[in-house]
Parts: structure tokens; sequence; C-alpha cells
């Protein structure tokens, strides 16, 4: 029973219906890994080499242009449909951001608290808020109050300078907003402390905080920011732009990192196969051609005796009587000496060309 159904699913999928389906099955498959699975740019690579190569084959579709053209088909989806999703989430704000809670001295609170921007999008002419709330019980064990603050705003996540971390490179677009009201008090209570900015560009921005306090022995500075991403410590947004700015902005980045995590690794393994396919077939022809020339099953004169029907008179007789060898003849091959039958134009061991010439024998 089992082997009927696989029959009958390798006959399905051999009808352009099937095919369609495929297809469409491995789309959504590495689309969803892509997207909504953490670390799905990884994950991606093993779900389109399974439904996108392995199971094809499993399944009796072997031809490589079969499997390059699918390939192509499902890079050409994935990648602008998972930029739809991506982009929906860019633009969605997240929420606020506070700063360590594990200093000593300060009992588990945060000296920055609930930092967040507002409007999370908007235009070039949008007025951003950053807002975030000063708590003198996060200050440090023996640490002044802060006497600096200060606002980053970037396009490379985490950056706080100009100097670029690894992960980005120079030039990237960098804003610095500073706030010094701090200089000579002592915060008696939590407070607020907004930056306004009109960043006046299209883009993704990042954007991160910093605060200064100082050790009241060594008058050495400290320097804390928020927590922002695992990765780089930086926190989204704002974002300027329509939905079409924000998709056009992430499309050329997502195809590259389609082709680089699902191309690549897809098209190597294919290459692979169609090298393996080839082998194997020249192996199988160097067998059949070590083998000798098959004799031709028919008369040269292309005649031939029709069976009877089965039942009918003289059936067992013309069944079992075999054509007349006498027809078949054999010669040499005036090139390497093989033996190659009389209707052949070509000499199956060495490929030399045969010309007419005296047969070797009538065989019979």
């Amino acid at each position: 029973m089992q082997q009927q159904q696989a029959s009958g699913l390798r006959g399905f999928v051999q009808k352009p219906l099937g095919k369609v389906f495929l297809v469409a099955i491995t789309i959504l498959v590495v689309f969803a890994t892509y997207v909504y699975i953490p670390d799905g740019q990884l994950l991606a690579i093993p779900a389109m080499l399974i439904f996108g190569l392995a199971l094809p084959i499993w399944l009796g579709l072997k031809r490589p242009r079969y499997l390059a053209i699918t390939g192509i088909v499902v890079i050409l989806i994935v990648a602008p449909v998972a930029t739809l999703v991506i982009t929906q989430e860019i633009r969605t704000p997240i929420g606020p951001a506070s700063s360590l809670t594990t200093l000593a001295g300060t009992n588990g609170a945060a000296l920055l608290e609930n930092a967040s921007v507002s409007p999370y999008t908007g235009t070039t002419a949008t007025n951003f808020t950053w807002t975030v709330w000063l708590n003198p019980a996060g200050v440090p064990k023996g640490n002044s109050s802060p006497y600096l603050l200060e606002l980053y705003i970037s396009t490379c996540p985490g950056a706080t300078s100009t100097s670029p971390p690894t992960w980005c490179s120079s030039g990237y677009p960098f804003h610095q907003l500073n706030v010094t009201s701090f200089t000579s008090a002592q915060l008696n209570g939590t407070q607020p402390v907004t930056f306004h900015y009109r960043i006046g560009s299209n883009n993704i921005w990042e954007w991160q905080l910093g605060v200064y306090t100082r050790n009241l022995t060594s008058g050495k500075s400290f320097y804390q920011n928020l927590v922002g991403d695992p990765t780089y410590n930086g926190l989204e947004g704002p974002v300027v732009g329509d939905y079409a700015t924000t998709y056009g902005e992430l499309i050329g980045t997502i195809f590259i990192t389609v082709l680089l995590y699902l191309a690549a690794p897809f098209y190597l393994i294919l290459v692979f196969y169609m090298l393996f396919k080839n082998r194997e077939r020249r192996r199988k022809e160097a067998a059949e051609r070590a083998a000798g020339p098959v004799p031709p099953t028919t008369p040269p004169d292309g005649g031939g005796t029709a069976l009877p029907s089965a039942g009918g008179k003289g059936a067992r007789s013309a069944i079992s009587t075999p054509p007349s060898s006498s027809t078949v003849r054999e010669r040499t091959c005036p090139q390497c000496n093989a033996v190659v039958y009389e209707n052949e134009t070509t000499c199956w061991k060495c490929g030399a060309a045969l010309t007419e010439g005296r047969p070797l024998s009538t065989g019979g």
C-alpha cells in the first residue's frame, strides 16, 4: 500500500499541475523559514536544498534544467515577498529601552529608563522626540549624578561615533546631540529628559543614548548606554519615508542575502549533481559499447512477418520460428579490425567511418 501511494505521488508531480504544486510548497517552506524562524537565513539553506533539490529528485524530477528553473523561481519570489514582511516589521515600533540594572550600588535600578522615540515613522519634515527618564537610584555606587547625556542617530546599528564598528563601513550618516544640564544639580527624583530633532532625510535609522557619571574618588568618568538589540546594541527607529521608500531601501539588501544564503549553495550542489549524473551516463555508455553491437531484430530490407493473434492457427509456429539469420552479415572495421554489422555506418569501437567492404561471414 505504501509503495502504491509513493507511485501515485510520483505520477502526480510528473504532470504540470504537480510540478507547480511542488514549486509552490518549496516557496512557502523557504519563505516561512527565512522570515519567521530565528536565524532563518541559515535554516533556509537546508530548507531550499531539501524541498528544491532532494525532494524533486526523489520524486523522479531529475532533469537539471527543471531543478535550475525551480531554484530561479523560488529566489525570484521569496526575496520580494520576504521584503514585504520585513518592511512591515521594520516600520512597527519597538518597546522602550533601559540601561543595565546590575551595576554595583544601584539595587536593581536603571539610570536610564523607558527611552523611546516618537513618532516611530515620519517624513523628512517630522520633528522627532526622544524621551528618557533619569532615575537617581540607578547611579553606580560612589559616582556623581549624571553630568552629560548624549543621543546618537545613525544608519549603523549601535554606532556611538563616526568611527565605524566592525559591522559597518565608514561614511554612514551620523548625528549626535548633547544635554549637559546636570553640571551642578543633583537629581531629587526620576526626571524626564527630551531631545527634539528633525533628521531631514529618508532612511531606516538607528539610535542609542549614552550617559556619563564621575567617580567621586578618582574623578574618572563612567559611561553607560541603553540595552539594545543583542547583536549590535542598537535601537531601531525612526523610519523616515513611506512604505514604498522603506521597501525600496530593503529589497536590494535582501536580494543579495538570498543570493548568498540560498542561491549559492543550491546551484553549487546542483552542479555537483549534474557532474555525477554525466559521469554515471558516460559509464553506462562505455559499458554498452564494451558489450559490442546489438544485432538488428529485423532484416536489413525492413521486412518482417506479422504475428497472428493469440489462439489463431499457426500462432505457435510463428512465435517459435526466429527470423532468418542468413541476412545478418558481418565485416571488419578497416581502422581497428573490430567486428561490425553490415548496416552500421561507424565503428562502435574506434568511431571510424565504415565503407562498403567484403563481409567476413553471413552468420547462419
